[in-house]
């Protein structure tokens, strides 16, 4: 490299060198544009918050007054409103049943609120559960649905429909002539939907006629995940494999409104074959084609699904399965008889 040429690059170079005032001007210059920035952006998320939560509670509001919500329920409201996220979810309380069920069972696990004034406020809101979910409340339970209502376990249940979901209870309209639900009874609900069997403890708050109204229930339980409800049962039964023209004798293990599992005599059906069951239920034989799904305990049971059978049928069977064993029936008549006689000998005595 020539002088010249060298003297050329140390000019160049010398014109790109800085002092150290204007190294820390230049640091002061963009940490301030940083922090300008980062000022704006925080401001502008204050006031973007404020405008998303001033829109939540205006929908809030406007359902509210829509609905005609009491001011206990504006109070309940607020009180799960403490349990979402943040107040810009306002909203969904009374647009959302999953957000609604997330802030309810929160209330319900610190005592805040009792499962009655949740169920009125959910019927209030609409939120009556949606097909193919689990019911979270009695409120949830569709109108015309089937129910089973045992008063105790040695009465046979009686059979209701549910009618149209009112705030302040559980109505259902009882469908056996004759059969009551005096006010006062504690019960246990049965309701069979998609997701399984569940069940509710409830009290019979009032009767007309065939109407009767139920306290509602924010505690349904899972009774059993098959989609009909089952129970363990002997009785006798008749099996007629469509193989054969032979009758082979068994009985159940247990026995359902969809299906049930049977001993399998002499290990003679395997899974795929298809039969006919014949048993009786209060002198009445029922008939049923039915297949087996499996086969289980090293052969000896099996498992069998319903092919086609009628809802009057499935009925008989489930009045059937909450009938109480002979023995049971028998202790209740012995204690009935030892009151009447205690009573009367009270009586005697006077």
């Amino acid at each position: 490299m020539t002088p010249a040429v060298q003297r050329f690059f140390e000019q160049v170079s010398s014109a790109y060198q800085t002092s150290p005032f204007e190294v820390i001007l230049a640091f002061v210059l963009v940490f301030g544009l940083i922090a300008g920035l980062t000022a704006y952006a925080a401001l502008h998320g204050k006031r973007d918050r404020r405008r998303q939560i001033a829109v939540a509670r205006r929908l809030y509001d406007e359902k509210a007054d829509e609905l005609g919500l009491t001011p206990s329920q504006r109070d309940l409201l607020e009180r799960m409103r403490h349990y979402l996220k943040d107040d810009t979810q306002i909203h969904l309380l009374v647009t959302d049943e999953i957000a609604f069920n997330s802030a309810a069972a929160r209330v319900r696990e610190n005592d805040e609120a009792g499962a009655q004034s949740i169920a009125a406020l959910r019927v209030t809101l609409g939120h009556g559960g949606r097909g193919g979910r689990a019911p979270r409340s009695s409120a949830a339970i569709p109108e015309g649905a089937t129910v089973l209502i045992a008063r105790s376990r040695y009465r046979r249940p009686i059979k209701a429909k549910v009618l149209a979901p009112r705030p302040e209870a559980f109505r259902v309209r009882v469908v056996e002539e004759g059969a009551r639900l005096p006010s006062g009874a504690g019960v246990d609900v049965f309701f069979q939907s998609n997701a399984g069997v569940f069940t509710f403890r409830s009290t019979v708050l009032g009767e007309e006629g065939r109407e009767a109204r139920l306290a509602h229930s924010e505690d349904l339980k899972r009774y059993q995940k098959r989609r009909y409800y089952r129970r363990r049962v002997e009785v006798p039964v008749r099996l007629y494999p469509f193989d054969t023209d032979k009758e082979l004798l068994s009985k159940t293990r247990d026995i359902g409104g969809g299906g049930a599992s049977l001993l399998n005599p002499d290990g003679h059906f395997k899974a795929g074959d298809e039969l006919e069951l014949r048993f009786r239920f209060e002198e009445t034989e029922i008939k049923i084609t039915s297949s087996v799904v499996r086969v289980s305990d090293s052969g000896r049971t099996i498992h069998v699904n319903y092919e086609h059978i009628r809802d009057s049928i499935r009925d008989r069977i489930y009045q059937a399965i909450f009938k109480p064993p002979a023995d049971e029936v028998e202790e209740m008549e012995r204690a009935k008889r030892q009151g009447t006689e205690r009573r009367q000998g009270t009586k005697t005595s006077e």
